[in-house]
């Protein structure tokens, strides 16, 4: 099980070299506005998330993740 903290820090750790331009990030960060991520850049930073937990993000839950905090969320919820 994860905690939702140990679940935000990883996702905020995949999540630093695709936004390191963009200035810090945190939970309210919008991965497209905030941190200027491609609709493909944040398929590929979920398929890293989905294959480090061995987990698969659900296919209709995938527009709600628009903030690090969505995400750091639906990754808890399917590794609780």
């Amino acid at each position: 099980m994860s905690s939702y903290d140990d679940c935000l820090a990883r996702v905020l750790e995949i999540l630093g070299p695709a936004a390191k331009e963009r200035g810090p990030i945190g939970e309210s960060s919008d991965l497209v506005a905030d941190l200027g991520l491609a609709s493909i850049d944040v398929m590929e930073v979920i398929e890293q998330i989905e294959d480090e937990f061995d987990i698969s993000f659900p296919l209709n839950n995938l527009p709600d993740i628009r903030t690090v905090q969505d995400m750091a969320k639906q990754l808890e919820r399917l590794t609780s």
